[in-house]
């Protein structure tokens, strides 16, 4: 066994993908005895070949990676440093926390960002304050990760600083933003997610609903209600959803209309599955 995860060891240094890919699932498929040999090759390989340990260490999921893992967080190729954050957080112990929140003001887009996710998987507390301070970071896709990564931690406290994001320039930082407040849960996000149910994009206004949904404010029913009426079938499935998920006899007859005479079949489909939750 030792010999053979040594070759397959050296054979992430090789050449040809296949031939890379082939050995990192093998190791992944050894398990926990591939480990030590793993940690070894990090100090030894390419940039290419760390970033493989770095993907195979993380979905084994032995702690003995976590410092070889924040050892090569600052790799001089940023590739090397995004794939030990990602492994970090799969790895899921709070040992890692320093060491990424440290990452979140890494110079370099895709350190930030996978730092941020990873502290999201790990969903330890002590990391909320770290990530509150990135939500202006320059990077959109740095504030949707954090956005997100504060949903997944879901500490009431981050309520007031994310709801300045439903209005930021970027999308997805909207979407991401109010899915991370549906998961927080904090009814004074209510009327910021309803304001945003009139957003010009769709997947905004569809996670708004969801977001609304989540958190089940009285005062969010007819906002959600009148997205009956939206002009995108996806948006329209969402209120649906919402609606049934609710358990308001209010929504019985809308719900009857939309099953009559929403031109989407999803749309009439999802009214009968909301209807029968209502007790029709």
């Amino acid at each position: 066994m030792k010999n053979k995860i040594q070759t397959l060891v050296t054979q992430l240094n090789d050449t040809n993908p296949d031939t890379q890919q082939s050995a990192a699932i093998d190791l992944i498929e050894m398990g926990v005895e591939a480990v030590p040999d793993l940690i070894q090759a990090l100090s030894v390989c390419t940039d290419n070949c760390k970033c493989l340990i770095a993907w195979i260490l993380g979905e084994i999921g032995d702690e003995r990676a976590i410092d070889p893992l924040i050892g090569i967080l600052y790799d001089a190729d940023s590739r090397v440093g995004e794939w030990a954050a990602k492994a970090l957080g799969e790895l899921g112990n709070s040992r890692a926390i320093p060491a990424l929140i440290k990452a979140l003001s890494n110079e370099r887009d895709n350190i930030r960002r996978n730092a941020a996710a990873a502290l999201g998987w790990i969903g330890d507390n002590n990391a909320v304050e770290a990530l509150i301070e990135r939500l202006n970071d320059p990077d959109p896709t740095v504030c949707g990760n954090v956005a997100a990564a504060l949903g997944n931690i879901g500490d009431k406290s981050a309520t007031e600083k994310l709801l300045p994001l439903l209005q930021h320039p970027d999308e997805w930082v909207r979407i991401r933003t109010a899915k991370a407040l549906g998961q927080i849960g904090a009814l004074e996000a209510t009327p910021a997610l309803i304001q945003i149910l009139k957003d010009t994009r769709e997947w905004v206004r569809y996670n708004a609903i969801g977001a609304l949904a989540q958190i089940h404010d009285g005062d969010a029913f007819i906002p959600v209600l009148e997205r009956l009426e939206d002009d995108s079938a996806n948006v329209r499935r969402g209120a649906v959803e919402a609606l049934g998920k609710w358990g308001d006899p209010r929504a019985i007859s809308p719900l009857k209309l939309v099953l009559a005479g929403d031109t989407d079949a999803m749309v009439r489909n999802v009214a009968h599955i909301a209807l029968q939750q209502l007790g029709i």
